[in-house]
């Protein structure tokens, strides 16, 4: 097993993208290796669960997180620059319009992907995947292992609330509430943001009771409630579970991270790793 201390995370600039097989020495296709695909939507528990593998479990090397690909591969191509896209909601629109171009979204630029020839035996792990389309062009990596994390809108709400992650930004009017507003308040702003819809309505007051008694300012509810309502526009995770059952069943873990501890977590992956 290799030590977790030294796991290389690959920059975006160590690797390459191509549509045909290159000959270099330096590159091969990273579909010629094994691959970890975490699979889940924004506050499913992705980046905690790569830092647990990283620690008890440590693959070959990591690849740069879809942001980092997103940033260095699509985003480019669809603005015709270099410049950052930091609104996440913007980031949708550009994603999902790359979409139209190349269905497969992220899981086909892993297809793409020219990597370091000098990593060490191991799989690659990759944070992540989203959506039915995604995994259905990752399924076609034959060395390709899928880990589905699994969490409903109101568990991944209240992380994303409590980890203040600057990366979760979106542009939102100002809010006319107080920010130390209790539930009421907190029940509005999940109105307004059209998150009432994706949750049952005992869930959704429990949710508004719990985070004001945290006291989380009635904005970055908002804030947060809007990037999950916008992804599930564009990714219904249920649809991407049951094309992995389908088309990779035997490569395929699901994982309830609603209910399981991150060493839990990494716990069945470590055994499932070691069956297979």
């Amino acid at each position: 097993m290799l030590d977790g201390s030294k796991v290389r995370r690959l920059d975006p600039a160590e690797l390459r993208a191509t549509g045909v097989r290159s000959t270099a020495d330096d590159f091969h296709l990273l579909a010629d290796r094994a691959v970890l695909v975490l699979v889940g939507l924004t506050g499913s528990g992705k980046t905690t669960t790569v830092q647990q593998l990283e620690a008890s479990v440590p693959p070959a090397a990591i690849l740069p997180d879809r942001r980092a690909l997103t940033d260095s591969l699509i985003l480019p191509r669809m603005t015709g620059d270099g410049a950052p896209v930091t609104d996440r909601v913007e980031r949708f629109r550009l994603t999902a319009a790359f979409k139209e171009r190349h269905p497969g979204g992220m899981g086909e630029v892993l297809s793409w992907l020219l990597i370091p020839s000098d990593l060490p035996p191991g799989p690659i792990l990759f944070d992540g995947l989203r959506g039915e389309a995604e995994v259905t062009a990752a399924a076609t990596l034959p060395r390709a292992w899928f880990l589905v994390l699994e969490c409903p809108p109101e568990g991944r709400l209240w992380r994303l609330c409590g980890r203040n992650d600057p990366f979760d930004q979106t542009e939102t009017t100002p809010l006319d509430v107080d920010p130390t507003g209790g539930a009421e308040a907190i029940r509005a702003v999940l109105r307004d943001a059209g998150f009432d819809t994706l949750v049952a309505a005992a869930a959704f007051d429990r949710l508004a009771w719990m985070l004001a008694d945290r006291g989380v300012d009635p904005a970055a509810v908002a804030r947060n409630a809007t990037i999950i309502v916008e992804e599930s526009r564009h990714y219904d995770p249920g649809k991407a579970r049951d094309a992995l059952l389908r088309l990779a069943p035997d490569r395929t873990l699901l994982l309830d991270t609603g209910k399981l501890s991150p060493s839990e977590v990494a716990t069945a992956i470590a055994a499932w790793l070691a069956s297979g």
